[in-house]
């Protein structure tokens, strides 16, 4: 077997000066169609991720969604009854089963918004009693005066291909940390709460109209293209438009009314209410973190379990067409901001991010082909993230090994016959990007080729060290830039344990920075620094 040649004379050896020069620090992908690479990789990474999301908690980007046909969904709420209109589902039944309890709060929405009647009596829908018989749901006894008493877990099943946009990061976290800018700035313009959309309605944190307002867009602006929106906080949600043309009864069972508070978040609102979320606007609940009840186990469990995804093919994104804040020419860090904001930005600014948004909603069908584009950021961490970690590492002891393990990771690109770092990190670079997006890239083929490009040649130029301080300067900046969430993954979390960060609104500043394995059965302390602050 060939020896591994020394890195430090495969860098200097044939390369032009300015490539060979230690003094040159890599740039960081800021050539023209590059800017902002290893964000836009973060954002394919992250998608429909619970754990990446809520660590880059502030989305600005958008993707068409397609959830198939026969998919299953839950909706908790106070009602028997099949629910009409606009509502909210869950992808989890836990996530849903925190509202199926008795109606607690304000009167009834409107039913011309799609809620349940003022009155409490609330409408069966015209197909009800046929959606239960072909179901083969038995019958519900129908509360009269004291339905409002008791809780309901509705499970639906989608119709037809659903067609959502999903609008990533923790988007449904009622927070002032700008995770709604993308839909309060970009789309809806600073009307939400402010009585300028002429949607008001009940419900808390302005979902409802946040949801009529959605639902707007996808009828008028998108030309009926879209049903809904896709979104998250603690569990995946979708605001579905219209639930009696897109979903079909599977079966409606009344909840153990004894079971208690639901959620690892708090029990009440600071007037004593419940919250609402996926069976009513809103979220999982209140400010701070702690809280428990019986239930709260299982719901966290729920929530870590889709830390590395849906699951189950459930949704499928078209990578190869969606738009991105990252690809326009405005500030998306303000003071050095450490997550992306739009706040600041004027309605012209955002236009061009409206405009391309609507054009590719019409010109684009969420379930044409796509690459997948996540699975190939999958393998670029998974080949270097851990050796990336090991490198900086306090268990590198000298700058000879350091060189040596950077010559095995590199060698399948080193041309032994002709030495040239350049086409060497270019080779290293396209090793995961099929060959038809390198002639002709799209974003996320340019996203991927400028992320593994600066890391090939940071790992050339730091090969090319000659102490081991200054190598591993030059990855610790790397990773500073790039920035994955593997690097916060706790290790040996024991069975009754799961890794913790923050999700709205439960979790501390100190669970963002030091996610720890904790105790399913209470997994946030409330005594701790609450990490999202207020509601917004």
């Amino acid at each position: 077997m060939r020896p591994h040649l020394s890195l430090l004379a495969i860098c200097t050896a044939g390369l032009s000066a300015a490539a060979a020069a230690k003094s040159s620090p890599v740039e960081y992908s800021t050539e023209p169609g590059y800017k902002n690479a290893n964000h836009i990789f973060n954002t394919i990474q992250d998608s429909m991720r619970q754990w990446g999301s809520s660590l880059h908690h502030n989305g600005v980007s958008f993707f068409l969604a397609t959830v198939p046909a026969g998919t299953q969904f839950y909706h908790g709420t106070s009602r028997s009854s099949f629910v009409n209109g606009t509502e909210w589902l869950a992808f989890e039944p836990e996530h849903a089963m925190n509202f199926a309890r008795p109606h607690m709060g304000p009167p009834r929405r409107d039913p011309q918004h799609g809620g349940d009647e003022k009155d409490g009596k609330g409408d069966k829908g015209p197909n009800h009693e046929e959606l239960r018989r072909k179901s083969n749901t038995p019958p519900v006894e129908e509360a009269q005066s004291d339905e409002d008493a008791k809780g309901y877990l509705h499970t639906y099943a989608a119709a037809k291909h659903l067609r959502l946009v999903y609008i990533d990061g923790m988007s449904a976290g009622k927070t002032q940390k700008g995770t709604l800018d993308s839909q309060d700035v970009l789309l809806f313009n600073n009307t939400i709460g402010n009585g300028d959309s002429g949607r008001q309605g009940p419900g808390p944190m302005g979902e409802r109209e946040r949801a009529l307002g959605a639902c707007e867009l996808a009828e008028d602006t998108w030309a009926g293209r879209i049903d809904g929106v896709l979104r998250m906080e603690a569990g995946f949600e979708v605001i579905l438009c219209d639930f009696e043309r897109d979903l079909s009864l599977v079966n409606i069972i009344q909840v153990n009314s004894e079971s208690g508070e639901r959620g690892p978040g708090p029990k009440h609102d600071d007037d004593g209410k419940r919250p609402k979320g996926p069976g009513g606007p809103g979220g999982p609940g209140g400010p701070g973190g702690g809280g428990g009840g019986p239930d709260s186990s299982r719901w966290a469990r729920a929530v870590s379990a889709r830390y590395t995804g849906i699951g189950g093919h459930r949704v499928s994104l078209n990578y190869d067409n969606f738009i991105t804040a990252f690809t326009y020419d405005i500030d998306l860090f303000p003071k050095d901001a450490i997550h992306p904001r739009l706040d600041h930005l004027s309605y012209a600014e955002l236009e061009p991010i409206r405009r391309d948004l609507t054009a590719t909603i019409l010109t684009h069908d969420p379930r044409e082909f796509s690459w997948d584009w996540q699975a190939t950021t999958d393998m670029v961490i998974t080949r270097y993230s851990e050796e990336l970690s090991y490198f900086s590492s306090e268990r590198m002891v000298s700058m000879e090994s350091l060189r040596a393990q950077i010559g095995m990771l590199l060698e399948p690109f080193l041309d032994y016959s002709e030495r040239n770092a350049v086409n060497e990190a270019e080779r290293c670079a396209t090793q995961f990007i099929p060959l038809p997006y390198q002639e002709s890239p799209t974003i996320p083929a340019r996203a991927v080729h400028g992320v593994t490009h600066s890391i090939c040649a940071t790992l050339l130029e730091a090969a090319a060290e000659s102490d081991l301080s200054s190598a591993q300067k030059r990855i610790k900046e790397l990773m500073e830039y790039l920035d994955w969430t593997t690097w916060k993954q706790c290790r040996g979390c024991q069975d009754n344990e799961i890794c913790v960060i923050p999700i709205w609104p439960m979790g501390s500043v100190e669970d963002y920075a030091h996610p720890q394995c904790k105790d399913a059965l209470q997994p946030y302390d409330s005594s701790e620094e609450n990490y999202w602050g207020g509601f917004r």
